[in-house]
């Protein structure tokens, strides 16, 4: 049951493990997956009684465990958003999707529609209306081709005028 008394479906329960900007890696045990839910939620509670130390205040959230520190959020809208290292941050922890075809477009890496209303055919995804609208932001920035370059200048060069070499060693990298 949720805070505003309505219940939501959990389809899977697993562990997920925060990757703190600080380098510090928080796993997560019996991570209920409820896809109606729009924003991960970590209950701190439940962080404290995995001996984490939760502190709110000034509009930030450090979290530490045993003095030590291990991470750090801000408040974000009412909600504590966790700074976290993982590049997907934005599309995992807050998902901004109305319509169920761009959700599963993107869960998939962003595929092609004819292969999700095959997935869906299969019954692997759950069924959805393709709904013909818009492209994918993500999708068309991806295949903008690059602006040609200049060709080189055709060298005539004899053998040995031009020669590259290192000034300085790269011992220990």
């Amino acid at each position: 049951m949720m805070g505003n008394g309505l219940h939501a479906h959990v389809l899977g329960v697993g562990t997920v493990i925060l990757n703190f900007t600080s380098g510090k890696m928080v796993p997560l045990n019996n991570v209920q997956h409820v896809p109606s839910i729009k924003k991960n939620l970590v209950s701190a509670s439940l962080l404290c009684r995995d001996g984490y130390c939760v502190v709110l205040e000034s509009n930030k959230c450090v979290v530490s465990k045993h003095g030590s520190f291990v991470g750090k959020g801000y408040d974000c809208g009412g909600l504590f958003c966790l700074s976290l290292h993982n590049m997907c941050n934005k599309l995992v922890n807050s998902i901004d999707i109305s319509d169920e075809t761009d959700l599963w477009h993107s869960r998939f890496c962003h595929t092609s529609y004819g292969c999700l209303m095959r997935l869906a055919n299969l019954n692997l995804i759950p069924k959805f209306n393709l709904v013909k609208k818009s492209k994918c932001h993500v999708c068309v920035e991806s295949k903008q081709p690059h602006k040609p370059r200049k060709a080189a200048e055709a060298r005539n060069l004899a053998p040995l005028e031009l020669s590259h070499s290192d000034l300085c060693e790269m011992n220990g990298i």
